[in-house]
């Protein structure tokens, strides 16, 4: 860097000393300068060359993945009331764009900074050679200053304003790909398409504007430039007709001129990307911190030999100020099977969410083997526990890779195995690439039973003590439910198991019921005893709800 600082601030007198020469007809030396001026100019290129390859290509790669690990990171740890609260797009739209943002803007700021660097010490020179001069140049900089300080605090609100619309376009374009197929089918395109179309042009809109102001900004200090450089040329002739600057000298200020002005646009474009900066910067850290993003908390107690006994004690809780929970009190022994059964709204998924940890839990509410969950590891609380929903999401990968994500190291052999109790192997052995078939993004290949039993094999995998049946069978027909109740029943000697349902078939064998309503356990037993004895238990058995 400083080699090119060097040859920058140089090549200017070794110029202007050429061209005095030449009209001197001092040939001698006018081609000693010319080497000269060759060397200084190659040596520009190469360092500017290894500036650019070595320094900034590097340092930008570099920043860009240690950002984006670190959102990544920062992501994964977030609460899942987040995920409630803001949509996709809010996130994807930062991790996509703002490590890519801050890199360049990085770059950008070293490579202007440093140029500002070479370029104060030529006005230093300059003002060496005619202070009158250096001062006119000075004034110059500072009008720029004071006026780009006023013209900046309005391009940064169009950023930020920019940024806002680019994360609501981004949630828009995943929807629409998620989507895509029921959009179709409800023969919405046309009005999901204006809809789209319309945030677009808003987003291109402010974007224009941007480029606009920012080009207003750049043609003012032109003008500036226009009037510093006249006036540097007026007064320099005056200087030289009272003998009080060479010919040679003012040449050589006049061939910094570009150098000087350097100094302005160099400043201009670190105000610029300062400004993109704060706001991109701002949208990264909102990731990493807490402030807007609250992140999971968990305890340092590490389970050994899961038993899977789960204990709720008088459970309160609720979202935004409503109760969903109101003192619920259940126990459930290890490797026991039991259902939890209530019309939509009463609590059951709220339930699941808790015991998984999805949601932040009260303290000393929900025991896993005695231990308080609050005080468990992640680890012990995730590795332990599986949820198993209508739908549950599988990854665009292979069967395999599917279940390689969760054991790395699980055999060909093992994941025959758990596909056999999850009833879901001699289907595999019928598609054309068997356990190599991918799956599409969601699993979107697979039918809904499908999908379950392949969740159920996966908590096998991941070795779950405890299983969660959240109304898993509840949109399947017939012949597919009762598939899954054989997966079910293959498993439920060594799982504790807790099954929301509808349907009667899926629990009638359980244990223990437990009947909520209105967020309350109104009723415990058999399914016999229900039935003969608990009133709200027959009108949902009546209205077929169970």
């Amino acid at each position: 860097m400083a080699g090119y600082i060097f040859t920058n601030a140089f090549i200017p007198i070794v110029t202007a000393k050429l061209v005095t020469s030449l009209t001197d007809f001092a040939i001698n030396n006018a081609i000693s300068l010319a080497l000269l001026f060759l060397i200084l100019s190659l040596f520009q290129i190469l360092f500017r060359k290894l500036i650019d390859i070595v320094f900034f290509k590097k340092i930008k790669s570099k920043i860009i993945y240690n950002i984006r690990s670190d959102c990544i990171k920062s992501i994964f740890q977030m609460k899942m009331v987040n995920f409630d609260k803001y949509s996709s797009g809010e996130f994807t739209e930062r991790l996509k764009n703002e490590p890519e943002n801050i890199s360049t803007i990085i770059s950008v700021v070293q490579y202007s900074f440093f140029s500002m660097v070479g370029d104060i010490i030529i006005l230093g020179y300059v003002f060496y050679l005619n202070i009158i001069i250096g001062l006119v140049y000075l004034i110059c900089i500072f009008v720029v200053y004071f006026y780009e300080k006023r013209a900046f605090a309005n391009h940064e609100k169009l950023s930020k304003e920019i940024s806002k619309l680019k994360d609501k376009n981004s949630t828009l374009l995943n929807e629409s790909m998620r989507g895509i197929r029921d959009i179709k089918i409800l023969n919405i395109t046309n009005s999901f398409e204006k809809l789209v179309n319309n945030n677009l042009k808003e987003t291109t809109d402010y974007d224009t504007n941007l480029s606009v102001n920012y080009g207003i900004i750049l043609n003012r200090v032109e003008v500036i430039k226009t009037f510093a450089t006249v006036s540097v040329v007026i007064l320099g002739i005056y200087l030289v007709s009272i003998n009080k600057l060479t010919v040679t000298n003012l040449l050589i200020i006049f061939m910094y001129r570009t150098e000087i002005f350097s100094l302005i646009l160099s400043y201009t474009s670190i105000k610029e990307y300062l400004v993109k900066y704060k706001v991109a910067s701002s949208r990264i850290f909102e990731l990493i911190s807490d402030k807007k993003f609250s992140k999971e908390e968990f305890g340092n107690h590490e389970l050994e030999n899961v038993k899977g006994k789960i204990e709720i004690k008088n459970l309160t809780f609720g979202y935004d100020k409503k109760q969903v929970l109101n003192g619920v009190s259940l126990t459930i022994n290890p490797n026991d099977t039991i259902a939890i059964v209530g019309a939509s709204g009463s609590g059951k998924t709220t339930l699941f969410n808790l015991l998984s940890k999805s949601y932040e839990v009260p303290n000393n509410m929900i025991y896993i083997d005695d231990i308080d969950i609050n005080d468990l590891t992640q680890d012990s609380i995730r590795d332990n526990i599986s949820v198993i929903t209508q739908n549950p999401y599988l990854f665009n990968l292979s069967i395999k890779d599917n279940f390689k994500l969760i054991n790395s190291k699980i055999t060909n052999k093992e994941i025959i195995e758990v596909c056999k109790i999850a009833q879901i192997h001699d289907y595999i052995e019928t598609l054309p690439n068997k356990y190599n078939t991918i799956l599409g993004e969601g699993g979107v290949n697979l039918s809904g039973g499908q999908k379950q039993r392949l969740a159920i094999a996966r908590a096998l995998i991941k070795g779950s003590k405890i299983i969660l049946f959240d109304e898993a069978t509840s949109a399947l027909d017939n012949i597919t439910q009762s598939e899954i109740q054989k997966s079910i029943n293959n498993i439920s000697d060594n799982y504790t198991m807790i099954i929301v349902a509808h349907r009667l078939s899926t629990i009638k064998q359980c244990s223990k019921i437990y009947v909520m309503n209105d967020g309350r356990i109104v009723g415990v037993g058999t399914h016999e005893k229900l039935l003969e004895k608990n009133k709200y238990y027959q009108k949902l058995y009546s209205q077929e709800l169970v």
